[in-house]
């Protein structure tokens, strides 16, 4: 598989402090090529590669910068909740999510810094600052719901989670991430309490019209869900996520 080939080349080149540089461009062919592949064949792609980098980021093979300055000192306080969903099928391990994360959101601002004031990490090892179990972790969420309603903590609350598109946003916000593909779905009642509960219980001064959706603060992205905000015909279920608040 050409596939196969390109992550044999990949992995030596995961040793150089700005492994990444050379990577995205050739990440990214692979994903114009496939889309004209069926959603199956596209599918396989992204869970190997993907699976990939989860695996070389848990083994340690991958340069980071292991003494990085101090990630959250702009960490603001939490006067705002952001709802994501993962976009992939439920049962994502965190270990997968730290690796899709590491090449999908740090790998290109790393690259091609979107601010001015991060020009200067343009190049230089990529680091999140977080760090679980003496390895860093590159988790975007604070929370994450499993589809059976069980949370799982991710980040802490003095954590800033890339995640909001915004990095004001960024800054005061929690993120709370359902583990699965809602882009056209609704979450169960169970998913649905179990993200108020997370609200009501450790966030009650977060006002209910500070609670967005991921695409509510950036228009690029339909997460968590075409269905999440309310239309002409259709009820959204944030009303719902809403109205367990109450």
């Amino acid at each position: 598989m050409v596939i196969d080939e390109i992550k044999s080349r990949w992995a030596p080149l995961l040793k150089n402090s700005d492994w990444y540089i050379a990577i995205l461009p050739e990440l990214e062919e692979l994903r114009r090529q496939s889309r004209g592949k069926s959603d199956a064949e596209q599918e396989l792609l992204k869970i190997e590669l993907y699976d990939f980098f989860a695996e070389h980021l848990a083994a340690g093979d991958i340069a980071l910068d292991n003494d990085p300055p101090n990630a959250d000192a702009e960490r603001k306080p939490i006067d705002a909740v952001i709802i994501h969903h993962t976009s992939n099928p439920p049962g994502m391990t965190t270990e997968r999510l730290s690796g899709m994360e590491l090449i999908r959101l740090y790998a290109p601002e790393f690259a091609a810094p979107k601010y001015k004031a991060d020009k200067k990490i343009k190049g230089r090892p990529i680091y999140s600052g977080h760090f679980r179990n003496g390895r860093q972790v590159f988790w975007p969420y604070h929370w994450f719901v499993r589809s059976d309603g069980v949370v799982e903590r991710l980040l802490s609350d003095d954590e800033i989670g890339w995640q909001a598109g915004d990095w004001d946003m960024n800054c005061r916000s929690i993120a709370i991430c359902f583990d699965g593909d809602l882009e056209n779905a609704r979450p169960s009642d169970t998913e649905l309490v179990a993200a108020a509960g997370i609200i009501k219980e450790r966030y009650p001064q977060v006002a209910h019209e500070r609670i967005f959706g991921h695409r509510e603060i950036n228009p690029r992205t339909t997460c968590p869900s075409n269905r999440f905000l309310s239309d002409a015909i259709h009820q959204g279920w944030k009303d719902d996520l809403l109205e367990l608040l109450k």
